[in-house]
């Protein structure tokens, strides 16, 4: 490919608070090249004046569910094909939102990550969790209390999205056999969750402490980790105790376990809009009133131990938890919701660089910078001063750049 010079540019810069006005940004091949204030001059270069308009890093979604159908996780009965269609949705969704990498929390296989890689369907690039781990009448087995086995005969999760394992050593041959299939990271459930409880009480804690240890003992071998959907305190401690990557969500976390976190290494990923999501289409989904009530506080718990979080140094993620293409469709207003309690700066950061350390892959994504990915976006507008100019990308987002290639232009060549 060609290089393609970016000039006169607005970047935004990792930690620098203000935008650096007028550099130029080569781009060869899929890297970054050069950012510099001089003048470049390459053969058969092709320039692109981005006119003082914000040059930025692709953003990071570090939770996604793409295999979603609808606002429910329940859907092995759905044809393949189906949800394939929804995932390829899905991608090009977020891809054409601004998001130019996900993690993938639950759902997507090898299958979909290779038509990816082969550019058979259009998406971000994708970090993919395989199926996540459960125990039996744990947070991912969405069986009712009839239901034993699946439509097939198999004893199931009834869901595309996850797997029961139960004891260390089946706990064990799980991890393997999702890495053996080309997962990036392997997803845990470590409590029940908030928004889709079984009739009896939803667990505190899921996965004794020594399956929790060979779950990230596994990952730990092919050089990467465990994310663990947690909300509970108790679930929280366990994960940290034995060396989980990422707590997702951790609404009811006390401050003494957020204090915890930096010291164990360990991100926070709390994902806002998915359960705002929820309250709005309470009544369409045929959520009770306990359950409404429930989101709303943990909402509400979630703000509380974000502010901890912030003031404990530990490092923030920015995930969405949203499931099927429909839903997709809100996942810029996870920027919107933290707006309410955090600056733009803050969540751009999430966004960005600690969502690509998150993702072992600091100064490679989430950065403007000489040997990054090029993955960039071209913004008219400054979102260190008014962060809402993302939420409106078929206006304001002027170009997208993933992997070196530019899938969307309407900047004069």
């Amino acid at each position: 490919m060609p290089s393609i010079l970016f000039k006169n540019a607005s970047v935004l810069l990792d930690g620098e608070p203000h935008l650096r006005p007028n550099l130029n940004v080569l781009v060869s091949d899929n890297r970054i090249e050069a950012v510099t204030d001089e003048s470049v001059d390459r053969p058969d270069m092709t320039i692109i004046d981005v006119a003082g308009m914000t040059l930025m890093p692709g953003l990071i979604d570090a939770h996604a569910h793409v295999t979603g159908l609808s606002l429910s996780p329940k859907n092995l009965t759905y044809p393949g094909s189906e949800i394939a269609v929804a995932a390829a949705s899905y991608l090009h969704g977020s891809l054409k939102d601004g998001f130019t990498t996900i993690r993938e929390a639950g759902g997507v296989d090898y299958g979909i990550a290779r038509l990816l890689k082969e550019g058979k369907i259009l998406g971000p690039r994708l970090f993919y969790s395989g199926k996540a781990l459960t125990q039996t009448g744990g947070g991912a087995d969405f069986r009712t209390p009839t239901e034993v086995t699946d439509p097939c005969g198999h004893v199931t999760p009834m869901s595309v999205m996850s797997m029961i394992t139960d004891g260390v050593d089946a706990v064990r041959q799980a991890a393997r056999e999702e890495l053996r299939k080309g997962a990036t990271q392997i997803k845990v459930f470590v409590s029940g969750g908030v928004v889709f409880p079984a009739e009896g009480t939803a667990t505190r804690y899921e996965f004794s402490e020594a399956e929790l240890l060979a779950v990230v003992e596994e990952a730990t071998a092919r050089g990467t980790y465990v994310m663990a959907h947690v909300y509970t305190d108790e679930g929280a401690q366990r994960c940290l105790r034995s060396g989980v990557r990422s707590i997702e969500h951790g609404n009811f976390m006390e401050e003494s376990t957020v204090a915890k976190m930096r010291d164990a290494e360990a991100f926070f990923d709390p994902t806002f809009i998915s359960l705002v999501q929820r309250v709005e289409t309470a009544g369409e989904m045929g959520l009770s009133r306990e359950i409404v009530a429930n989101l709303k506080r943990t909402i509400d718990r979630g703000k509380q131990v974000y502010s901890w979080a912030k003031q404990r140094g530990v490092p923030i993620a920015l995930g969405t938890d949203l499931w099927g293409p429909e839903a997709q469709k809100s996942q810029l207003r996870e920027l919107e919701v933290r707006l309410e309690f955090d600056s733009p700066q803050e969540i751009l950061k999430s966004a960005t660089t600690t969502n690509a350390d998150l993702l072992l892959q600091k100064g490679k994504l989430g950065v403007i910078a000489p040997n990054a990915y090029a993955d960039l976006l071209i913004v008219d507008g400054n979102p260190l001063l008014d962060l809402r100019v993302l939420l409106d990308p078929s206006r304001n987002l002027k170009l997208i750049m993933k992997d070196g290639i530019i899938v969307k232009n309407e900047l004069a060549r």
